[in-house]
């Protein structure tokens, strides 16, 4: 009698022991790619094989059926989970609809997501819009085109905002478009270093990699980070110190008709940022918008943004 008892307050000790020690790290996924294509569960189990065997994912969550209108509501109750600070999460929401030429953008507005652990979303504009980024969030764009330093310019946050938040925008329409960026993903995955994924080098790799006419489409990276080590958060964040950026080979030299022409941060010449940019400065052309009014280009390696076709000389 005495040794079940000893053992029963053993048992007790170890419950509680183990009841008071804080919650394991987790890295979650929550992914929904639909494009329609045959291979599309051959597709889904390569992306949990690279996110649970090379970034040592615990749980890859794919939303199989979900309909646009359920999406963000499962992005929100995913993001907002409460969270250990130790937690990661990423989000990689891509395609169409149920139905092939149904856009994955839902029609009616959704309340906005704060993120409560450290997360990284990749999304159309109709859902990286909904997330709530903190005051200090950097804007790579045209006015910030390298992350060279990711540390927000910090103004009033709560405790309750998350360290880390990085959202990188994804075309919403047309099915090239949709699974070429999808295949540039999946090949950042693979040849991204082991546990360690930079939203900066991936921003690059859509900046350069995504060469398909007719789209309107703009890579950028909305980034808020207190200015966390890098150890800290991995298997994200940005690679201080290292340059993410490569020449760029691919596209066609280009030539402005005058000393000077505009760089715009979006495919229309009447909104989005604008910088000035010189002749004297290499430019390659990448691609043209829908229009044909205006041309996606790089500025030496850095900048990358839209000019007038009509300023360009070929």
């Amino acid at each position: 009698m005495n040794q079940f008892i000893t053992r029963l307050a053993f048992l007790f000790f170890l419950s509680v022991l183990i009841l008071s020690q804080p919650a394991a790290a987790k890295l979650s996924a929550l992914i929904s790619v639909h494009e329609g294509r045959a291979d599309m569960w051959e597709q889904r189990t390569r992306i949990q094989e690279l996110l649970r065997q090379r970034f040592a994912f615990d749980e890859v969550r794919f939303l199989v059926d979900a309909t646009p209108e359920e999406i963000p509501g499962r992005m929100k109750r995913f993001l907002e989970d409460p969270a250990t600070a130790d937690d990661r999460r990423l989000v990689w929401i891509s395609g169409f609809g149920q139905q092939k030429s149904e856009s994955v953008c839902a029609k009616q507005k959704f309340s906005p997501i704060h993120p409560q652990a450290s997360s990284l979303v990749l999304a159309p504009r109709c859902f990286t819009d909904i997330v709530s980024m903190p005051q200090g969030t950097r804007h790579f764009s045209v006015t910030s085109p390298t992350p060279t330093t990711s540390e927000a310019r910090i103004g009033r946050t709560r405790s309750s905002h998350a360290p880390w938040i990085a959202v990188l925008t994804l075309p919403s329409a047309n099915e090239a478009f949709i699974q070429g960026t999808n295949e540039l993903v999946l090949a950042h995955l693979t040849t991204a270093p082991k546990n360690h994924l930079d939203p900066a080098a991936l921003l690059y790799q859509l900046r350069v990699g995504f060469r398909w006419n007719g789209s309107d489409y703009t890579p950028t990276l909305d980034l808020f980070d207190r200015g966390v080590p890098r150890q800290k958060i991995r298997p994200f964040g940005i690679v201080q110190g290292k340059a993410i950026r490569q020449s760029v080979l691919a596209g066609s030299p280009g030539r402005l008709r005058t000393a000077t022409a505009t760089l715009f941060s979006e495919p229309d010449a009447h909104d989005g940022l604008e910088i000035p940019t010189r002749t004297s400065n290499r430019l390659r052309i990448l691609r043209y918008d829908q229009d044909q009014l205006m041309r996606y280009v790089s500025v030496g390696n850095s900048f990358f943004g839209w000019v007038r076709s009509d300023d360009l000389a070929n």
